[in-house]
């Protein structure tokens, strides 16, 4: 049972006057503030590039309030986008773009976006990313319906929703191995190796040789 629960099952079988019922929703709201505060750029950058594609997904779907569907694309075969975005009578509206990056996203990027969006006749591009933007993305972006979310705007995203949806949204996130990568080719969880030449550490499928794929270690402050 979470610490949550247990407080919610206290909270919810004790007698209380009315200044006891005041001083559990200071109690409760106390707690929340504090899970709240765990959603920072860092926290966002700790997850690994699967669990961020969710937490994206999750975040346009309660942004948009049920108006589009959101869906991601399967593993090895997203035809260079991340997600798809459907109105209510399923006809394609949108497609988006995820990338936990470290360094700034360049125009070539959205540039790439933006095909992928007339050969598919989207009428709107998303990319999101936990770092930011160069001022040719930017300029790029305005004249083409795409929309650019960073890290920073990603947070602020999240703490405009309401209470539960925010700890709805930060359990998802956390639920398992939220940090180790998963191979994009197999959709298994990578492991840690050392390179035999430099002894540098990088992430290796866990089917190798079968899967060559690797991943470099992100680096988190």
């Amino acid at each position: 049972m979470s610490i949550f629960n247990a407080i919610t099952n206290f909270f919810s079988k004790s007698p209380k006057n009315e200044q006891q019922k005041e001083a559990d929703k200071i109690a409760k709201d106390a707690w929340l503030k504090n899970e709240n505060a765990k959603w920072n750029l860092n926290f966002l950058m700790s997850l690994e590039w699967k669990r961020y594609e969710e937490i994206c997904k999750e975040l346009l779907t309660i942004r948009e309030n049920g108006k589009l569907k959101v869906e991601l694309t399967k593993i090895g075969a997203d035809g260079g986008i991340d997600l798809k975005i459907t109105d209510k009578k399923n006809k394609l509206v949108g497609v988006g773009q995820c990338k936990a990056y470290n360094s700034k996203i360049t125009v070539e990027k959205i540039r790439e976006l933006f095909g992928i969006m007339a050969s598919e006749n989207a009428e709107k591009g998303y990319f999101f990313t936990t770092s930011s933007f160069t001022n040719d993305c930017i300029q790029f972006a305005k004249e083409k319906k795409i929309e650019l979310i960073d890290g920073n705007q990603q947070i602020k995203i999240i703490q405009s929703f309401t209470q539960q949806q925010q700890n709805q949204l930060y359990k998802m996130a956390t639920e398992g191995d939220y940090t180790t990568p998963t191979c994009p080719k197999c959709d298994q969880k990578m492991v840690k190796r050392i390179g035999k030449e430099k002894g540098n550490e990088f992430w290796g499928c866990l089917n190798y040789p079968r899967c060559k794929n690797i991943l470099q270690m992100r680096k988190v402050n």
